[in-house]
């Protein structure tokens, strides 16, 4: 299969790289569906999906893909690549889709992560047929199961441990309650702030007493007043979680959290910067030395590629989605967006056909129906066409990196705070 550039206005309905791969899926639906249903019924708690990691990873075991299991010391995650011994295999590009499957102990699979799951093996399969079919080397395709986390951090973890290294580009759909194809994830980061005092016996040398209660009440009150400050989209929240036991007796510490988001890394910098000054004014008033360490992974504001999104539109509507329920707002933070600071990545909201809010029991009912099953399905077989756009096309990769490196400085290292993961391109 010579590599071309496929131009969407001219492209037939679907070519016969998209043919191979929509008739592999077809026939692979009810597997499809049932490894879907096994996770909605397991209902494992984030980081502990170890019967779902187990029957995934069998799935593609039996599929032909070499898998790592309990990658990189994460318990529940894998890795899965097919391509390599294959005509058509070659190290790049390599195309990845995410898994997730972990629920909510109260609410299930509120989420729907069962049918993430879904709609990676789906993609996955049908790229991999494409794959075998090939008569000249054109790429590797990978899952990537990714266990969750408490925090919502696990993707950032695992990408600090390399476990996304070698991929090219990163694919992944998720149901809703409504469709957001070009997601904005507002960057967030939680700090604690410990004051520490000093106190002496009862004297007349009050002067050398530093109350930290005193520094955590201040603090908490140069932030209410520098909130006229902020822009309509900054959030910065914060408690006192530790001031002391007794009423009359002060304690050597006091400690207080803080959340700030923001929508922009350049916005993520001034609050913090602002946010700073709030606490050493606070301590130099009442006496006190402070100290602030981040008590959760940052999560970083994520970098879109239009290219990735115009391809994922394209394909699509091909599979006969229709975009409902549009919406375009600023999105909670986001694990995938540290990843997206190093890999092209996609990750859109998908319409599942239902109008109950994502997050909820009745959401979590729905997901386990054979309706949120097509829909899924549909998504799979979008990506998978998408990636066939990318894999068989040096134009559109072309495009994807370029536009990426150029949204990643536009971001970060012209704003002057280049990160690590971004410093790894």
């Amino acid at each position: 299969m010579p590599k071309k550039n496929p131009v969407e206005e001219k492209e037939p309905i679907l070519t016969e790289e998209k043919k191979i791969a929509f008739t592999a899926i077809e026939q692979q639906l009810d597997e499809l569906n049932n490894i879907g249903k096994d996770i909605w019924r397991q209902r494992e708690k984030p980081g502990k999906e170890f019967k779902c990691h187990d029957r995934i990873v069998r799935f593609l075991k039996r599929k032909g893909f070499k898998v790592i299991e309990k990658y990189k010391g994460f318990k529940s995650a894998f890795r899965a690549e097919f391509g390599e011994g294959e005509v058509g295999g070659v190290e790049h590009p390599n195309i990845g889709f995410l898994c997730q499957y972990d629920a909510d102990e109260a609410t299930g699979h509120s989420r729907g992560h069962n049918l993430v799951t879904v709609v990676a093996l789906t993609a996955a399969l049908g790229l991999q047929t494409v794959i075998k079919f090939a008569t000249e080397p054109i790429g590797m395709v990978t899952v990537i199961g990714c266990p969750g986390h408490p925090d919502n951090t696990g993707k950032i973890a695992m990408f600090d441990e390399g476990c996304f290294k070698g991929i090219d580009f990163l694919l992944s759909a998720y149901p809703s309650h409504y469709t957001n194809v070009k997601p904005h994830f507002i960057g967030a980061q939680m700090k604690k702030v410990v004051f520490r005092g000093r106190s002496r016996a009862e004297g007349d040398r009050p002067w050398e007493v530093a109350n930290p209660v005193n520094a955590a009440v201040l603090a908490y009150q140069n932030v209410a007043a520098i909130r006229q400050q902020f822009k309509d989209d900054w959030i910065v929240k914060g408690v006192i979680s530790d001031g002391g036991t007794r009423a009359d007796v002060m304690p050597e510490y006091a400690c207080m959290e803080f959340m700030t988001k923001a929508p922009k890394p350049i916005e993520m910098k001034i609050v913090g910067e602002m946010i700073q000054r709030c606490f050493e004014a606070a301590a130099i008033a009442s006496g006190c030395r402070f100290e602030t360490e981040v008590t959760v992974k940052e999560f970083l504001c994520n970098v879109t590629c239009n290219r990735l999104v115009e391809l994922y539109k394209h394909n699509a509507a091909l599979m006969g989605f229709t975009f409902h329920n549009k919406r375009k707002a600023i999105e909670s933070p986001d694990d995938i967006a540290n990843v997206s600071t190093s890999i092209p990545t996609l990750k859109v909201f998908y319409y599942a056909g239902t109008s109950v809010e994502i997050g909820t029991d009745e959401f979590s009912r729905y997901a386990g129906s054979k309706e949120c099953e097509f829909m899924s399905i549909v998504q799979g077989k979008a990506l998978a066409m998408m990636a066939i756009d990318l894999m068989i096309s040096e134009e559109n990769m072309k495009e994807v990196f370029e536009e990426h490196q150029a949204e990643l400085v536009k971001l970060y290292e012209s704003a002057g705070i280049m990160t690590v993961e971004a410093s790894q391109q």
